[in-house]
């Protein structure tokens, strides 16, 4: 299953290993077209630099380049892993770059931010329940639960860079990215059934299929349509939709 991702600390963190912007200057993208093309994700950022005539190993070397004066060889090499594997697996890159609330340790900490137990906020939110009600419910006002909620994106950053898995400045990104966004997922309901989300929607942009697919020019095109299809059939809301991947 393409969307699968592995389970590693480092993947539900967040732990970008290398600066997004320096990706994007390497692929020749500016403004949000990263994010426009991985919203299909089944394309990956490695077949993009083929496509420009960048070959992986040298992309890979460029974006690690800051490390070099203060990383080990081992932590060179525990690093290069994690961005190959970023680059070469769409889904992957998608979910660290822009699947901010993925990950977040929300359901260990739920009797602190918002005044539940663990299994009562996933019965609420199976439920349909909007965080923010289930705040409300735990007596937390939305001051004390967007607070908490930071807290746990700092505690993620933090983390990442003290132990040496993430890139600071990338780090920062994504965490100024997930608070901007805070206000709208605490209004919202889970991702797969948000209209308005643009996240949660693989099933409805790509279905089912056969491991492998697509693997023809045709196919790839047919991918393509259906993601754009699911893109353009978001709903207006609090969430900022990704802008169409022009080739």
């Amino acid at each position: 299953m393409h969307t699968w991702l592995p389970g590693e600390k480092w993947v539900f963190s967040h732990w970008a290993p290398f600066e997004e912007q320096e990706l994007k200057q390497a692929l020749g993208l500016r403004g949000r077209q990263l994010e426009a093309y991985l919203y299909n994700d089944h394309r990956t950022p490695a077949e993009l630099a083929a496509r420009r005539g960048v070959p992986l190993d040298q992309l890979a070397e460029r974006l690690l380049d800051p490390w070099r004066a203060s990383a080990s060889p081992a932590r060179l090499a525990r690093l290069r892993d994690q961005t190959l594997r970023i680059l070469t697996q769409g889904h992957l890159a998608q979910h660290v770059f822009y699947h901010a609330f993925h990950g977040v340790p929300v359901v260990d900490n739920a009797p602190a931010v918002f005044g539940v137990s663990g299994p009562e906020y996933v019965r609420l939110r199976a439920r349909g329940w909007r965080p923010l009600r289930i705040a409300h419910r735990g007596g937390r006002s939305y001051r004390e639960v967007r607070d908490g909620m930071i807290g746990l994106f700092a505690a993620m950053r933090a983390e990442g860079i003290r132990d040496r898995l993430a890139w600071p400045p990338e780090s920062g990104r994504i965490f100024r990215r997930s608070v901007r966004a805070l206000p709208c997922w605490l209004r919202r309901g889970m991702p797969e059934s948000d209209p308005g989300n643009p996240y949660g929607k693989a099933r409805f942009q790509h279905g089912a299929h056969p491991a492998g697919w697509p693997a023809t020019p045709a196919q790839r095109r047919l991918n393509d349509r259906r993601a754009e299809r699911v893109r353009r059939g978001l709903h207006r809301s609090c969430w900022r939709p990704p802008p169409a991947w022009r080739r």
